[in-house]
């Protein structure tokens, strides 16, 4: 009996010991299964959050190349416009010469020429009018544009092209009308040396003193001796 009783105590103490070693050998194992990961460091962050931006601007620059793409003019009939606004461009272009040769432009933005004001004036009407001529064209040309964007809705990109740079050209006669403007009133302004209202120095002479005339000796009569 006393044997049957011992081992069935072992057993229950046996029991035991393997219950409360699993449940420790669980806990001791738990936190590390249950343990958070590891966050990433902070400049691995930093380099992926740079590599998405530089794949974002790498992408706005792609699509800046695509809506920056020059459309090559292919129809006849966007030929034909083009053939009016390049002879536009190449007029404004030989005015522009003219004018910087005319006027003796520098580098350097100064002038060389000498004019009246008569004369300045007349040249400046003779380049206006010449560039306002060239700006009207242009206005034309941009009416028959709109037309024909109705008209031939397959080459739209054409004719788009050729607004833009009728636009362009008509900004830069502009800015040449109000450049020889400025140009005319350079070369008619009085130099400062020929200026009538400055007054003029009148040399000045050497302050002389009064001559003195040679004062002689005062002399006493003699008496006559007796």
């Amino acid at each position: 009996m006393k044997t049957k009783w011992f081992s069935k105590v072992l057993s229950s103490l046996f029991a035991l010991t393997l219950i409360f070693g699993s449940v420790s050998f669980a806990s001791a194992k738990g936190p590390e299964n249950g343990k958070p990961q590891a966050k990433p460091a902070k400049g691995h962050e930093e380099d992926k959050s740079a590599d998405k931006e530089d794949k974002s601007t790498g992408k706005e620059e792609k699509r800046k190349k695509v809506t920056t793409k020059k459309v090559v003019i292919k129809s006849k009939v966007g030929k034909s416009l083009e053939k009016r606004v390049n002879a536009s461009e190449s007029t404004i272009n030989s005015l522009t010469k003219s004018i910087n040769t005319y006027f003796g432009v520098n580098e350097d933005g100064t002038i060389d020429k000498e004019l009246s004001k008569k004369t300045a004036a007349s040249k400046y009407n003779s380049y206006k009018g010449k560039l306002n001529a060239e700006i009207n064209k242009l206005r034309a040309f941009d009416k028959q544009i709109a037309s024909y964007k109705k008209k031939y809705k397959s080459i739209t990109a054409e004719l788009d092209e050729l607004a833009v740079k009728s636009k362009e050209l008509q900004k830069l006669a502009a800015n040449e009308i109000a450049r020889v403007k400025t140009l005319a009133k350079e070369a008619s302004a009085p130099k400062p040396e020929d200026d009538p209202t400055q007054p003029t120095e009148q040399p000045t002479e050497p302050a002389t003193e009064p001559a003195t005339e040679p004062t002689e000796p005062a002399t006493e009569p003699t008496q006559p001796a007796a």
